[in-house]
């Protein structure tokens, strides 16, 4: 999707907005039902759900909480439709990265008065936090939180006399070669399996150099690709990629081929992973599962990992929702700790406080991610990341990289691009 098209829809959401009063306080009169939409893969469609709801009822004991799980794909187009209406969804869940898109336009309430009222969001991850505010005003709160860790076989480690975690970059990069070598007679083998795609990988490479995706000045956002950090960081990435993974996975991206299915086949030695796929891994080889360790991504300096992306989901109120006062309660509930603490030993996806992490019974690789999140670098906070993501421009930057374009003219390419829609979007609220 280019750039103007979102604007398009970003238009056309605030139109809809304003002529059913979306600007302020909606017209309709409280209900005694509260409709939330969740998404595939998070709580909602975890029978932990009902716990939230049950304890809303105990203040609310009249009103029918509807829980409906929304699949991804297209999601921002439904969002925007539903939420424009007469009759929205009161409460939505949202990507992060989809988020400032609906809080620039108008769709969701403005929560500002009462983030003190939720429990710790003072410390909220800030991956999550940022996106969910808007010219210093906050129109969601955080979920949950995921970032990846790389997962590894500890026989194949063994095999290639590697006895310890890499330290830095240069040792992951040397360890390749040495699993490689081990692992000759294995066709298309990937010592550590990166897809090229991958650029939520990819882009801790450049965030370990210090360099960053844009500035904003003013609330005119600047992409900075072209910096000497980035380019450093891309070569980095290049390298990275080139020496450790296999020749056909520089245009492949995680799901195609399945990433967790060539660890399983144990045609990789390593693959960075979400919290939930060693789970994925366990269901095709729960002896290969059941060998694996774990360590986070190792930086370029010896006890200074490269800084992550912390990716996940935010939720929200619609601003044309008459029940505005009753879903803040049912969202300080499920931001709360206690339910958090359920959640991340339901569905291992990190708490939004770094806090509220349980101590026991945690898996090794939450309990790893919870801490590479603590190093960390957010997204642009602007409508346009989510037209970045729509087109898949990131993921085929990063591909493109692993190729063997040429890093200047690319990332000036890059910049160009990501500058126009990052600011496409802008003051529309």
């Amino acid at each position: 999707m280019k750039p103007w098209k979102t604007l398009a829809l970003l238009a056309a959401l605030s139109l809809s907005l304003a002529a059913c009063g979306g600007s302020g306080p909606s017209k309709a009169a409280p209900t005694n039902k509260l409709t939330v939409w969740m998404m595939t893969g998070g709580p909602g469609d975890n029978k932990i759900i009902g716990d939230v709801t049950k304890q809303f009822n105990e203040k609310h004991p009249d009103v029918k909480v509807t829980v409906e799980v929304q699949q991804w794909d297209n999601i921002v187009t439904k969002l925007t439709t539903a939420l424009a209406s007469d009759n929205p969804p009161d409460i939505v869940e949202m990507g992060n990265t989809q988020t400032p898109l609906l809080t620039a336009s108008g769709a969701l309430a403005d929560l500002t008065d009462k983030k003190g009222e939720f429990e710790s969001s003072g410390q909220w991850l800030a991956g999550l936090a940022g996106p969910s505010t808007y010219q210093d005003k906050l129109y969601a709160t955080p979920l949950y939180g995921g970032t990846k860790v790389v997962m590894y076989s500890k026989k194949m480690f063994a095999a290639a006399g590697i006895d310890k975690p890499p330290a830095t970059v240069d040792d992951l990069i040397a360890d390749c070669g040495k699993l490689a070598k081990a692992h000759t007679s294995t066709p298309n083998f990937s010592a550590f399996y990166m897809p090229g795609q991958y650029w939520f990988a990819g882009m801790p490479f450049l965030f370990g150099k210090g360099g960053t995706i844009a500035t904003d000045t003013d609330n005119k956002w600047t992409a900075q690709m072209s910096s000497a950090e980035n380019q450093a960081g891309l070569a980095e990435w290049k390298k990275f990629q080139n020496g450790c993974s296999t020749p056909s996975s520089i245009g492949a991206n995680t799901d195609s081929p399945d990433q967790d299915q060539i660890f399983a086949d144990q045609k990789a030695a390593m693959i960075y992973v979400k919290a939930w796929e060693p789970g994925a891994v366990a269901e095709k080889n729960a002896k290969v599962a059941a060998d694996a360790g774990y360590f986070i991504m190792p930086g370029y300096e010896p006890g200074k990992p490269l800084p992550v992306i912390v990716a996940g989901s935010t939720i929200g109120i619609a601003q044309n929702s008459p029940n505005k006062d009753m879903a803040v309660d049912w969202l300080k509930i499920i931001t709360g700790k206690a339910f958090q603490q359920t959640m991340t030993r339901t569905i291992h996806q990190l708490p939004v406080v770094a806090a509220f992490l349980p101590t026991g019974n945690v898996p090794e690789v939450l309990k790893l991610g919870a801490q590479a999140a603590t190093v960390s670098q957010a997204l642009p906070s602007t409508p346009g990341e989510a037209t970045l993501e729509t087109e898949s421009y990131n993921e085929q930057f990063f591909s493109k990289i692993a190729k063997g374009a040429d890093i200047a003219a690319a990332a000036k390419d890059y910049d160009k691009h990501a500058t126009e829609a990052f600011n496409a979007q802008s003051g529309q609220r």
